[in-house]
Formats: structure tokens, sequence, C-alpha cells
């Protein structure tokens, strides 16, 4: 019996009115849920200055859990019955990849001013006063530097106090040169959320892992977050991918359900395992099927949509290089031997240990105990 998810009226809807359905429609899984509660845990309870990585493979889902965080915070404000009118709940850009491959921050900040509601945000202009002589004299520039939209910025954001920060496509900001221009670019960001208090969350691929071990005074405000792909080696991952193949089918408004869960390792494999290009792919070829007002929608419509293997090969492999990037690459050992700490002596053995040794000698021997020494009467 075919139940589906969505409203049926969408079956006499036109292509487009289906295709935005589909579109917003998000189906949580577990990676996602996981990744989404430990950042609403962080923006709770933030540090000073703190700077919150959320990385992960193209794909994998980061927009997904920043469109998460922008709900539950717009959700959180718009119940607080004392709320200032001039204030936000939460605001952010998308970095830009600059022509040029070096990353500006003049126009960032021009674009933050402008989503934070900020009128005219190109059109600053800085008023100064020149005491010499009499009377005195004010001077007008219309030329604002990095650093002059840099206050600014921090000005508008005292007066419209959002709870979170975000920048999308946070790799963008290695966009320099040297590991100097690196550090450089934590410390605006480090500076941006000390001085504003306010946190800062950066969404992005692996290639910001290079950010970390810079300084350690930035280090210990930065609080990562890893949004893995589903492994098809791991039981829990294929079960994960199958209820979201499982759920987008459901949600697919098309007079007859597809069967696309019966194909769970062709769209896994034509996915990586990422959720987010399952997604992209399968609003492609459904697209597609409205146009022709097909019935359903069927793995071969899915295959005229699919990446080709050679791009999905070299796809994994950059993701599987930025997946060990990531890894922990010391461990516990390591860390106590360097602050200190005494190695654990592994020849001393707990009772546990002792026993089983005991219980793993050569049958028929007797274990090494004193035997009761029993006196009997006479001499």
């Amino acid at each position: 019996m075919y139940t589906p998810q969505f409203p049926l009226e969408l079956l006499q809807a036109s292509p487009e009115a289906r295709r935005a359905y589909f579109s917003s429609k998000v189906v949580a899984h577990p990676s996602i849920v996981h990744a989404h509660t430990l950042l609403m845990s962080a923006l709770r309870h933030p540090i000073d200055g703190q700077i919150v990585m959320v990385i992960g493979a193209p794909g994998v889902g980061k927009t997904t859990v920043r469109k998460a965080m922008e709900r539950d915070l717009t959700t959180d404000f718009l119940a607080q019955p004392d709320r200032h009118p001039a204030h936000l709940p939460v605001a952010g850009v998308e970095l830009e990849a600059f022509q040029g491959g070096k990353f500006k921050w003049k126009q960032t900040r021009q674009a933050l001013l402008q989503a934070l509601h900020e009128p005219l945000p190109g059109k600053k202009v800085l008023y100064s006063a020149r005491l010499q002589g009499e009377p005195p004299v004010f001077q007008r520039s219309t030329r604002l530097s990095a650093d002059d939209l840099g206050e600014i910025l921090l000005a508008v954001l005292e007066q419209r106090q959002p709870r979170a920060l975000w920048f999308d496509e946070g790799q963008h900001l290695i966009k320099v040169a040297g590991a100097r221009g690196l550090l450089d670019q934590l410390d605006v960001m480090k500076s941006l959320a000390n001085r504003s208090h306010i946190p800062t969350v950066l969404f992005g691929t692996y290639e910001m892992n290079v950010l970390l071990g810079l300084s350690p005074q930035l280090d210990r405000r930065i609080f990562r977050i890893h949004l893995p792909r589903y492994k098809a080696t791991e039981p829990a991952d294929v079960a994960a991918f199958q209820q979201v193949l499982f759920g987008l089918q459901k949600h697919l408004p098309f007079p007859e359900e597809p069967r696309l869960v019966e194909d769970w390792e062709y769209f896994f494999a034509g996915a990586l395992g990422c959720v987010g290009i399952l997604k992209d792919w399968l609003y492609q070829a459904a697209s597609a099927a409205f146009d022709r007002s097909e019935t359903t929608l069927t793995r071969s419509m899915c295959e005229a949509w699919a990446k080709e293997t050679d791009v999905l090969v070299d796809m994994l492999q950059q993701i599987t290089s930025g997946e060990t990037m990531f890894m922990q690459q010391h461990s516990a050992t390591e860390l106590r031997t360097l602050l200190g700490f005494a190695a654990p002596d592994k020849t001393r053995s707990s009772p546990t240990n002792a026993k089983s040794t005991m219980r793993n000698s050569k049958p028929g021997t007797r274990s090494p105990v004193r035997d009761e020494v029993v006196h009997h009467g006479g001499n």
C-alpha cells in the first residue's frame, strides 16, 4: 500500500511546485543530528572568543546543519517576549572565492554588514576633526580600509547582538600565502569573536584542517565538529543511508512510489555515502521526470544524472585524504609522556588478569597455594 509522505495536492501541482517541495525537504539522520546537537550545545555554552569549525566532505550535509542552526536560533529568539527590536537571532555570509586567489576582508565585511541589515554598507563615511588651528576642521573620508569597516562591523554587532555569526565555505579563508597569512586569518576571526562576544561558526571542507596547529592561543578557542560521510564498511552507516534513501523516496511527489531502496548500493556508490550529493542527484532526476509527467522515478532515470565513475573516484580520493588529515595523529600515551607523567607499568597485573592467568595454566597442574595444616591427636 502506497503511503506518501507529501501533500496529495502536489500530484496536481505544477512541476515547479513539486520541485520546490522536494528541494526544501530535509530527512533527519544520525550524523546530521549529532553534529547539530553538538553545535547548539557549543553556542549555548561558549567560551570567550570561541570559533566553532563544522568540517566535512563536500555534499555531506554542512549546509543542512547550518540551516537547522539558523532555524533553532530564530525559534528561540522569537519565543522571547522582551526581545529588543534591533536584535537579530543569527547572521552570516558565504565566503567568496575572490579572483586572483586572495581572500579579501574588505568585501567580506561589507557583505556581513548587509547581512546584519545595515543600510548602505558600501557607502560608509568616516568623519574626523583636525584640531590644529582655529576653528576646528572636520574631514570626511569615503575611502574606507578593511580595518575601518572592521570597527564599523563591531559597532553594528553591538546593536544587533546575534547569538552566532556564521561563515559558509570556510576553506576560502586559506586563500593566502604562507603560514603567517593563515595565522593572520585566524587572528581576525578570533578578534571578531573576542571583541564582539559573539561565537563564530565556520562551515567548510577538510581544507580547513590547515588552520589548526598555528598557535596554541588560537587552538584553545577552536572547537571542531566532524560531519562524516557514511561508509559501506559500517553496518550502522549502511542502515542510516538506507533509511535516508527510503525517506527521500517517500517525499518524491509521484503518483507511484519510487523503489529506490531496492538499489541502495547503486545510490550509495553514486553519492559516495554523502546525503547532500544524494539529495542533489535525486532532485535533478526527479525534476526532469516532473517535466515529462512521469508517474514514478526509476534507477534508469537517475542514471542519466549520475556522476561519471572517474569523477567519483577522484572525489573519493580527495575526501579520504581529508578524512585522514582530520583523524587523530597522536595517542593519549604520547600526551602523557610529553606532560611528564610516568608511563603505565604494564608488568603489573590486575586481579582480573591474575585470575585469567591461573585459569590458563596447564590442565592437571595444581595452583601454587599453601595447604591448610591439620593437627591430629597423638604424640
